[in-house]
């Protein structure tokens, strides 16, 4: 039977995509109609024979028959698997299409093939984890053609083989998320020879971590107990490896809150060794032995100062028993419980370190060279390092980000041309100050990106690992790691990101939702980069119920985002939506639930203050959400017959310091009880903390016909007891236009509030600085009068100008909104998404720092003023980057009209040991906001240069003030802009 249809088309060789481009897939070799396109590897009652050599590692022998149920997964029917050696497979005629995997050196099939000239493997000779695909003509008499996989080592051809299964339709998440095979009637595979590696980044993987209640819960309930009481036994660590391994990863940090990876079960070890998984322990753990192990089997404390003998005992221990394992060893030492030591220095560090490597190259009989080894650079170690400490160059330096996202350090001075090179160790998941988050994903892939670029850029590229707490909810930030990881040159592109979001939304849910999951995740980045939700329970409540309409806003965007990832998963097919659901659904349905809480217990506080008799209503609705937060819980606990049951059992509302609550708690809610005899009527006006009838003349922000667009002036009337009236707004101008101009409002029963929209038609208004007045008056007792004054700034600018122009005493630019070059320079890079509104603006990873004084790379934003200021301030919002370069730490310099330029050092350089000070406030409300002063500032038209001296440091905002400013958490939104 022949399965091939002739080619037509040379043998080519796929590349990535070029560093100009956005992240693009490598084409696939594999096509899936009926139509004969190359050979045919599957169809109706058609399964390939899979052929690997007993002679081949455990590892291969292992995943060829993975790669064989995903054929089935796909067609319905299982391929199989033939060991067989080359001699054998020579003089075979098999019946079905052939598929044959295996490692060059090792398998007699891929060597016998090399050997006869079919297939050329010198270019994954020696190579680390590369592998490639192709179809062979002719392999051997009288067989058609074979499609072959072959791998330069052992996770070169696991990674071949997870990469042809993934193709053809069987995602890594298959079951940590539950996204289903693609099913396919036929496939075939062109004539394309497919090729990747090796990888950007050497080691890469996860750290299971934070793992109770969530996943500790869920694994004792879907895994055996060990003897120690763990669920995490090999038949868990095996689903684990495979997910990395499918990823393309090879690294681990197994869980160790309270578990012993190696004694827990003893298989675990050779296991992760025989996958292809090098296995690692925290940067608490060091040389291979669990922070478990030191109270059940150290003799003594754990104190280099006071018990060496005991603990160096320990330490070998945990090397005799790895030694045969793929291990990368941590080495260093903190203090007991993962906190800092009390005695230890950065000469005994020194020693600890010097005694470990003997100690390693006692047990594994190899030169220091030859064995993977780590020193993590976190919390407290850094400090040790910066004070000179002289350590083997064979140790990889192991560097931190602050818990929450932001380099603290990257490679300086002889750093990078160190044998061992650098490493990073990077959060999505935290236990600590300023608040724990390790309840669902809360992590902006764009700030990944930037994060991560900036490391790889400035050489750290030996090891990546992302603590990932429970792994489940955080499948896309942890999937978009690895991906970066692997193949950093995908990434070159600023607006990469976006583009592999919508690749691997495709491959997880299908390319109809693509584009709109896509967007759904980008914007749920965005909302989470604004506060986690473990913060939001600090008061008062970081986003403001008076300005801006800050709060609702906020929320607003929240309530359009569920609606939108509602439509696309009732616009899924029905087979995709638990996988929908678990990844996209659920953290915009379970963040807008918790976002709702706080805004509205926010906004009840303030209803209450004006008596409004709808605070009562939003307390009943803090108290719904409350409930449906666990009715949220429950249904995905309940997903698939209870596969995740009890996987977010972590508490999340009711933080009152950096500890999570010991359960979920209702936050304090705030009600209005009956008014004064006669003073049924409330009012308020927009940006007014008074209302009436405690005030009788509120005033409105200004108007101006350069008012931002989205940006409405408002007033409400509303009941202040149980009871009917009737209101009617007039106004002094008939320019004045008003919504809900007239109505009646009841409580209970509603409606009982009534918001009236005030607009102005700008041609029919007097020119210049002018007032209206409004009349709100309750018709059933008139003497209830109140007056909003509305006043009006119709100005006009020069029709030359290009730039921001002001409203409501203030300009608010977003930083990417800059003048283009020449004004500007063309070096700074716009990262879409980044932040908490619109982008991030920053240098190229690898600029020199630059000189203060306006010699620099600069940014120009033009903008036009209708106020003189005698004390004009301005305020730039920085992400919470850590000064990563402690020898150049992050400044900026800026200019208004000429100026000499002042430079500012918004965080304090440290000694490595702590964090700077005003960082807890940074990383809660994600933004460092550096306030200057500028002086007098004339009516008319500016313009602010602003140079970043650091390429470690990124702008997203800037805001003048000449009098107008109102306190928020980020800001006005952007001012008018003349482009």
């Amino acid at each position: 039977m022949a399965f091939i249809r002739l080619f037509t088309v040379a043998l080519a060789s796929l590349c990535f995509a070029t560093s100009a481009e956005a992240y693009q897939r490598k084409p696939s070799p594999f096509t899936f109609s009926s139509t004969p396109n190359g050979l045919q590897l599957g169809g109706p009652n058609l399964a390939p024979e899979i052929r690997v050599a007993p002679d081949d590692l455990p590892g291969v022998i292992r995943v060829a028959n993975d790669l064989a149920v995903d054929f089935g997964k796909v067609l319905g029917s299982n391929a199989s698997v033939v060991k067989a050696d080359w001699k054998s497979t020579a003089s075979s005629k098999p019946s079905k299409p052939v598929i044959i995997i295996g490692t060059v050196g090792r398998s007699t099939l891929i060597d016998g093939l090399a050997a006869s000239k079919k297939l050329d493997t010198t270019a994954l000779a020696s190579k680390w984890e590369s592998f490639s695909y192709q179809v062979v003509l002719n392999p051997w008499d009288g067989q058609e053609a074979a499609f072959v996989i072959a791998g330069s080592d052992l996770r070169g051809s696991v990674f071949g083989a997870y990469d042809v299964t993934e193709k053809i339709g069987v995602s890594p998440w298959y079951w940590w998320a539950d996204v289903p095979p693609t099913k396919r009637q036929y496939i075939w595979a062109s004539d394309l020879t497919y090729t990747e590696g090796p990888p950007s980044v050497k080691y890469r993987g996860i750290f299971l971590n934070d793992e109770s209640p969530g996943l500790t819960s869920w694994g004792h309930a879907k895994f055996k107990d060990s003897q120690y009481g763990s669920p995490f036994i090999t038949d868990f660590f095996k689903r684990v490896f495979e997910l990395v391994l499918r990823m393309k990863g090879n690294y681990v940090w197994p869980a160790m809150w309270s578990s012993m990876f190696y004694l827990d079960d003893t298989k675990n070890g050779p296991t992760a060794t025989e996958y292809g998984i090098f296995m690692g322990t925290s940067h608490h753990e060091p040389m291979a032995r669990a922070d478990k192990e030191q109270s059940r089997f150290l003799k003594g404390s754990w104190d280099w100062k006071s018990n060496k003998g005991g603990v160096q005992s320990f330490m070998q221990e945990g090397a005799n028993r790895s030694k045969n394992w793929s291990t990368i060893y941590t080495l260093g030492m903190r203090g007991s419980g993962d906190a800092a030591s009390a005695t230890l220095t950065a000469a005994a560090l020194e020693e600890v370190i010097a005694w470990q490597q003997s100690a390693l190259t006692k047990a594994l009989g190899k030169p220091l060279s030859q064995i993977p080894q780590a020193w993590v650079m976190y919390k407290e170690v850094p400090g040790y390092w910066q004070k000179g400490m002289n350590v083997s160059d064979d140790v990889t330096l192991l560097w931190s980000d602050d818990n929450r996202g932001n380099i603290r350090r990257i490679p300086i001075g002889n750093e990078p041309n160190r044998s061992g090179g650098s490493g990073m160790y990077y959060h999505f998941d935290y236990v600590g100050d300023p608040r724990n988050y390790k309840w669902i994903n809360t992590i902006q892939l764009q700030k990944t990106w930037e994060q991560m670029t900036l490391a790889y850029d400035r050489g750290i590229e030996n090891i990546w690992i992302a603590n990932v707490g429970d792994l489940k909810a955080l499948e896309l930030p942890t999937a978009h790691f690895i991906a970066l990881a692997w193949d950093r040159e995908s990434f070159q592109a600023v607006d990469s990101t976006k583009a592999w979001l919508t690749d691997w939304s495709s491959r997880q849910f299908g390319e109809a939702v693509a584009e709109s999951t896509s967007d759904t995740m980008t914007t749920y980045g965005k909302l989470t980069a604004r506060m986690k939700y473990e913060d939001l329970s600090r008061t008062p409540f970081y986003f403001s119920t008076v300005n801006y309409d800050e709060a609702e806003v906020n929320y607003q965007e929240w309530v359009d985002l569920l609606t939108k990832a509602q439509a696309v998963h009732d616009s899924s097919s029905s087979d995709v939506q638990v996988a929908f659901f678990e990844m996209v659904l659920h953290p915009v349905l379970a963040g807008k639930t918790v976002f709702e809480i706080y805004t509205k217990v926010a906004m009840g506080s303030k209803y209450a203050n004006e008596h409004r008799t709808s605070a009562n209503q939003l307390a009943k609705e803090v108290q719904i959400a409350f409930s449906a937060d666990s009715s949220i819980t429950k249904r995905y606990h309940g997903l698939l017959n209870g596969k995740w049951d009890k996987i977010l059992s972590q508490n999340h509302i009711g933080y009152s310091n950096w500890q999570e609550p010991a359960s979920q708690t209702l936050p304090r809610l705030s009600y209005t009880t009956s008014a004064a005899k006669n003073a049924l009527m409330g009012v308020t006006a927009q940006g007014n903390t008074a209302s009436f009838p405690t005030t009788a003349k509120l005033s409105l922000l200004p108007l101006s016909p350069f008012t931002p667009k989205g940006v409405d002036r408002w007033v409400e009337i509303y009941t202040r007891d149980n009871g009917t009236f009737s209101y009617k707004i007039t106004s002094s101008a008939s320019y004045i236009n008003i919504t809900n101009s007239q109505g009646k409002l009841s409580a209970p029963g509603g409606p009982s509030d009534a918001r009236s929209l005030i607009a102005v038609d700008w041609p029919s208004a007097p020119s210049g600085s002018s007032t209206a007045t409004l009349t709100i008056t309750n018709t059933d007792s008139p003497t209830a009068v109140a007056t909003v004054t509305v006043p009006l700034e119709n100005e006009v600018i020069p029709p030359v100008f290009k730039g921001h122009v002001e409203y409501a005493g203030a300009i608010s630019i977003e930083a990417e909104h800059f003048s283009p070059p020449p004004a500007s320079s063309a070096e700074y890079m716009v990262v879409p998404d980044y932040g908490r509104t619109l982008s991030g603006v920053k240098l190229p990873p690898k600029t020199p720092s630059q000189a203060a004084g306006g010699k620099g790379h600069v940014l120009v934003y033009p903008f036009y003023t209708f106020t003189s200021a005698s004390a004009a301030t301005l305020t730039v919002y920085l992400s919470p980057s850590e000064n990563a370069n402690p020898n150049s730490p992050n400044k900026y310099s800026f200019s208004v009209d000429g100026a000499s330029p002042a430079t500012v050092q918004p965080v304090p350089v440290g000694d490595g040991s702590q964090q700077p000070a005003g960082w807890a406030e940074a990383v809660i409300q994600n933004a460092y906001v550096s306030k200057q002063n500028l002086g007098k500032l004339a009516a008319g038209r500016h313009e602010l240069r602003l140079w970043l001296l650091e390429p470690t440091m990124v702008v997203t905002k800037l805001v003048v003030d000449v009098g107008g400013l109102k306190s928020s958490l980020m800001g006005p939104p952007e001012s008018h802009w003349v482009v």
